[in-house]
């Protein structure tokens, strides 16, 4: 049963363009709907590229999703140190006043490891998650949202469908276009 705090692995058919290969932190969860963030896919972008005054800005940024493309998110551990912050899961927060959490980055208080920021996020309208899958889009896992963090993006959705079956290994190592193979 889906719940916040979980994670969405693509499974490896889903031949979506948009959510193929994706791992979906899921933030919000209830009978009005979903909502998450993607959290293996790179914009390419930093904080600092969108916000130039901040000069300590090298956090990258991610593709949360194709919903409020021009919204920034973000994720983080920081708890009660960040106002108006959202707990999602234990330890797990998100959003919060932008304003204090700027100020904490231009101090050098944050890591990387502390918050991630999405450009973008993924919503579901209600019962359209749990539609999506049981038709096998998704396999639903919980989640370490620390360890999750520290995995490089580009390995992210592979290892995680080895957890769930090693079995699965074969499809992590096929390329992302197959007619690259």
């Amino acid at each position: 049963m889906l719940k916040q705090g979980n994670i969405l692995i693509a499974k490896p058919y889903l031949q979506c363009s948009y959510f193929k290969r994706a791992v979906v932190y899921i933030c919000d969860h209830s009978d009005a709907g979903s909502l998450g963030f993607v959290v293996n896919r790179p914009h390419g972008l930093l904080l600092k590229d969108v916000f130039p005054h901040l000069k300590n800005g090298n956090f990258p940024l991610f593709e949360g999703g194709p919903v409020a493309p021009h919204e920034l998110f973000f994720t983080h551990t920081l708890g009660l140190k960040l106002s108006d912050s959202i707990e999602v899961a234990r330890g797990v927060y998100m959003n919060g006043n932008f304003k204090e959490l700027t100020q904490m980055i231009e101090q050098g208080k944050i890591s990387n490891k502390q918050v991630r920021f999405y450009i973008g996020c993924s919503s579901w309208s209600p019962n359209q998650l749990q539609e999506e899958t049981e038709n096998d889009s998704w396999f639903i896992e919980p989640s370490n949202y620390d360890n999750l963090m520290l995995t490089a993006p580009d390995d992210m959705w592979g290892d995680e469908l080895i957890k769930i079956n090693p079995g699965f290994k074969a499809f992590s190592d096929f390329a992302f276009d197959p007619s690259l193979n």
